[in-house]
């Protein structure tokens, strides 16, 4: 079908609109003629009869949906109407010409029949690189959360770890792991409001109408500001118009997904409502074998969503949301599938000289190892020849065969716990040839983990991290009614945007009663380790006491370190797009914000477990109660109290049966000495509370030039400055502030529609200059480095994951979006990118793992690329609908491709993920006009699963294909 539109001019006075039905009759007339005489249906010269019966089928429903349309007149005329895209970036909002403006109180300013046409022709006036993708393009294939959703763009990838590690990036800019002080450099906006931390949108979308991308920084059109590009969602809006649509599909895995949506008058010309809910239910591919009741990724998510619109006078309208995501747990931590550590480093030394290497503690102590000198060492008698329980029943002896193999014996399978919920007023009035408007908006988010370390064995319990995030924003926004008078000078818009974020976060780690036989260190060199001095070395009573000690060491010890992170960012913003003729527009925009931030960090041990006494006297100032002494002789300091004394005494009472501590032998007291340190190095650092602060004034502007060289062809120039804010960070308890990042983009690009309209084209290439570009680093870890040079642990330096700055970094690329609907019956929809994103000076890089034995602590990848971005990126999606007597038969695939690209932080080798393709497909068929509907859909089909290889360990691509029964139907 053409794209050619057919439009009749209505007047913008309500006393001279046409009646309803008059109104519809002219659209349907228009809508037959313009077929007619602008572009025929078919390729071919002949038109059958079952040709014309299919076109008189589509017009009826055209002229159906113009009345629908035309109902929503008195909702027009206070103003309320349902977008038809969002502002994707710092140019004009998007006008689409299938639906009014958002936020006016214009009347209909024409009837709209069209054929089949995408929203991207809706861009051809934003002098910047942008995509858009349709709610029903996502519902078709049943595209879900934000993963699905980005794979139908180019140049973005959604970077998953687990709900709420996630992250996105856009040109190779934003891939981070688990730190809240950091601002996104993506900014997710959903439904007008700005979200402070991309994992928040981490669950379902449901009910949406667009998905508007847009690359490159962002901020003075409003909103969070984001210095790699922005996702914007949009829900379906509340109509006066009633309807009521649901959807039904079961698949594989025992998965049940059911929407539905229903809305409509309340009161008439006041009130109208929408309400959606979804469930989404099913068993993950990767089954436990600890507990078969449980399984990775499970899906266990519920999801719903309230609004109301109100009308109470003529120019103003208020749109009220309320959208909650209930506490429910799923299991997306521990699908790890390990494998042995390489055993020689490219240099030829032993990657592991005395089993101490923290990375792979299964092999020492399940398989034994061999000592640099040739010498073999058993494995451990805690562990060896043990059974454990799977279901209920003995499940036969578990080795270091059972520890790489790619069977999920973890005995904790609590999983993750997570709640998002959040509110909203939405409200806009019209005022002469202006918009007022304002959005406020309130969010919360929770996430709780609780993890384990892989085994069956009583080694960690009740770790992970746990957050507790809320924000409020707030933004008042003026701008000019750009339908209101054509033809002026300049359009504008300017405001004011307030967040302020409040984020409780907590890191915590549990042991049990085989803790301290994991843990324990072997013998390094004349060193002997606390595992063969307490067990392996001892003799007689001391045998029995030793690893008595060892157990009671770490069993139910538990450590939280709390971190508190407090934000509050206020900026004034403005764009001016200037018509200086019919053909040269000149965008310009300025943001200056101001940033007040804090973070405050503490650690402590909440529970001593069945060993405190055992504890040290203090750890950095925090008392924690034990006796001092020295961890290699165990010999008593000078500086005991009398208490401690007494406690000392106790220690040897219970363990040894001595009189007092004095009593003890000397290798009785090195025991002690090992116990102790065992216990101090597995506990680490604690810190009383270190709080540091920052504050900045930082700017965001926007230069964009474009020239119209007709209605088919719009060319464009811009330079986009961004500053994204610094941060207050300790590290190892230590103000260690994170800088901003500055970005200099410069874009050069055309929008283009061909062919009569049937092809629109976007292109544009670009350059990226950034300084110190904020990511996910990895610092030296000193009290780590420290305990592992004093047990003997070969290369002992040790580096903790902190945000931080990297000199320099800059991208280069280029961008494509087409969207072609000149087949008969079919659209395609195009999406590439290529991207250059390189490390301009980055030499304090850490060392992955395959290179730490160079000397140093750092490495220089200055002129690597980036990690997490793929060099070659591409999405394909068509749709052919077929019209068959009352019925529709439709067919429809979506395909992302990602070159090959390193996935880890520190650009191991064995970090390389191949090149993937992942593709979803749907085929079904329409009956009753539309009303119900019954399709086949896969996803995955091909069952890619490339992944990254990993040093000791791997994660399995949680999705595999998935086929399923999809039946919808409107009501």
């Amino acid at each position: 079908m053409s794209n050619t539109l057919v439009t009749l001019p209505q007047s913008r006075k309500k006393n001279q609109q046409l009646p309803f039905r008059v109104t519809a009759i002219v659209a349907a007339l228009g809508a037959v003629t313009g077929m007619m005489t602008v572009n025929p249906l078919y390729a071919a010269d002949n038109v059958s009869v079952t040709d014309l019966q299919a076109e008189i089928t589509n017009l009826k429903q055209a002229l159906e949906q113009s009345q629908r349309e035309l109902a929503n007149e008195k909702a027009a005329k206070a103003g309320v109407i349902t977008p038809a895209a969002a502002v994707p970036n710092e140019a004009a909002p998007i006008v689409a010409a299938e639906a009014e403006k958002d936020k006016t109180n214009q009347s209909l300013d024409a009837v709209v029949i069209r054929s089949t046409r995408s929203k991207l022709s809706t861009l051809k006036d934003i002098p910047t690189s942008a995509s858009v993708v349709t709610g029903k393009e996502l519902d078709r294939e049943l595209a879900l959360d934000i993963g699905s959703i980005t794979r139908r763009s180019a140049g973005i990838q959604f970077n998953q770890n687990n709900t709420r590690g996630a992250s996105l990036s856009i040109r190779g800019l934003g891939k981070r792991s688990f730190n809240e002080t950091q601002d996104p450099s993506v900014n997710l906006e959903v439904d007008g409001v700005s979200y402070g931390l991309a994992q928040l949108g981490n669950f379902d979308f449901h009910d949406v109408d667009s998905v508007e991308v847009s690359r490159g920084p962002s901020g003075t059109a409003g909103g969070f500001a984001a210095s790699a590009g922005r996702v914007v969602i949009r829900s379906k809006r509340p109509s006066f118009d009633p309807s009521a649509d649901f959807q039904l599909t079961y698949g594989q895995r025992d998965t049940l997904v059911a929407k539905a949506t229903m809305g409509g008058t309340v009161i008439e010309d006041l009130l109208a409502w929408r309400g959606s809910i979804i469930t989404d239910r099913g068993r993950g591919f990767y089954a436990s074998d600890y507990d078969p009741n449980y399984s990775f990724y499970n899906h266990n998510r519920f999801s719903g969503r309230m609004q109301f619109l109100l009308t109470p006078i003529e120019n103003l309208t208020a749109r009220f949301s309320f959208d909650l995501d209930p506490k429910a747990p799923q299991v997306e931590n521990g699908l790890t599938f390990r494998h042995s550590m390489p055993f020689k480093y490219a240099n030829g030394s032993l990657t592991d000289p005395n089993g101490n290497n923290t990375q792979n503690f299964g092999q020492s102590r399940l398989a034994g190892y061999t000592k640099a000198n040739g010498d073999t060492v058993s494995p451990r008698d805690q562990f060896v020849g043990r059974t454990f329980s799977s279901n209920g029943k003995e499940s036969g002896v578990y080795t270091y065969a059972d520890y790489i193999s790619q069977r999920l014996l973890q005995n904790e399978n609590q999983g993750q716990t997570v709640t998002n919920k959040g509110a909203s007023a939405d409200i806009s009035y019209n005022l002469d040839d202006k918009i007022l408007s304002s959005v406020t908006a309130w969010r919360n988010y929770s996430f709780d983990a609780h993890n384990d370390e892989g085994t069956p064995f009583d080694i960690n319990k009740n770790g992970g991290g746990g957050v507790v995030f809320r924000q409020y924003t707030q933004e008042f926004k003026i701008e000019s009614d750009t339908t209101a008078n054509p033809g002026k000078l300049l359009d504008y818009k300017a405001g004011v945007f307030v967040m302020q974020t409040e984020n409780d976060i907590a890191s915590k780690t549990g042991f049990g009663a085989d803790a301290g036989a994991w843990f324990a260190t072997n013998t390094a060199g004349s060193t002997i380790g606390q595992y063969d001095r307490l067990y392996r070395l001892a003799t007689g009573a001391d045998k029995g006491a030793g690893q008595a000690l060892m157990s009671d060491s770490l069993n139910d010890v538990y450590t939280k370190a709390n971190t508190r992170v407090d934000s509050f960012s206020t900026a004034l913003f403005g764009q001016i797009n200037w018509h200086v003729t019919d053909e040269i527009n000149l965008l310009t925009g300025l943001r200056i914000s101001n940033e007040d931030r804090s973070t405050t960090d503490s650690r402590r041990l909440v529970a001593n477990g069945v060993g405190a006494a055992l504890n040290p006297v203090a750890v950095r100032g925090v008392a924690t109660g034990g006796f001092s002494s020295n961890n290699t002789t165990g010999d008593l300091t000078g500086t005991n109290s009398a208490a401690q004394l007494a406690l000392a005494d106790a220690v040897a009472a219970k363990y040894f049966g001595a009189a007092n501590y004095a009593a003890l032998t000397a290798d009785q007291k090195k025991q002690v000495g090992s116990a102790k340190a065992l216990r101090a190095q597995q506990i680490g650092t604690l810190s009383n509370n270190v709080t540091s602060n920052y504050q900045d004034v930082l700017f965001t502007s926007l230069l964009s030039p474009s020239y119209k060289f007709d209605e088919d062809l719009t060319v464009y120039a811009s330079w986009q400055f961004g500053q994204k804010s610094g941060s207050a960070l300790n590290i190892n308890y230590k103000n260690s502030n994170v800088k901003p990042e500055t970005t200099n983009a410069y874009e050069l690009g055309f929008k283009s529609t061909w062919f009569n309209k049937e092809l629109t084209l976007n292109a544009d290439i670009y350059y990226m200059d950034i300084d110190d570009y904020q990511t996910t680093i990895r610092a030296v870890d000193d009290f780590t480095t420290q305990s592992n040079i004093t047990n003997g642990v070969a290369n002992p330096l040790a580096y903790t994951t902190v945000q931080g700055n990297v000199k320099r970094v800059d991208v280069k690329g280029l961008e494509v979006d087409a969207f072609y609907s000149g087949i008969p019956y079919t659209t395609v929809r195009f999406g590439g990118a290529y991207t250059d994103a390189r490390y301009r000076d980055f030499k304090n890089a850490v060392k992955p793992d395959e290179l730490t034995y160079l000397s140093g602590t750092f490495i220089d990848q200055s002129g690597q690329s980036i990690p997490g971005i793929s060099k070659w990126t591409f999405n394909l999606g068509a749709e052919f609908r077929r019209p068959w007597g009352t019925k529709t038969f439709h067919t429809s695939f979506n395909t992302n491709f990602n070159s090959k690209f390193n996935n880890s932080d520190t650009n191991s080798s064995y970090g390389i993920i191949n090149g993937y393709t992942r593709t979803d497909v749907s085929a079904g068929i329409e009956f009753n006009k539309g009303k119900f509907d019954l399709s086949l859909i896969g996803k995955n089909v091909l069952d890619n699963r490339s992944i990254e290889d990993g040093w000791v360990s791997k994660t399995p691509y949680a999705n595999p294909h998935w086929w399923g029964i999809m039946f919808n139907g409107k009501l």
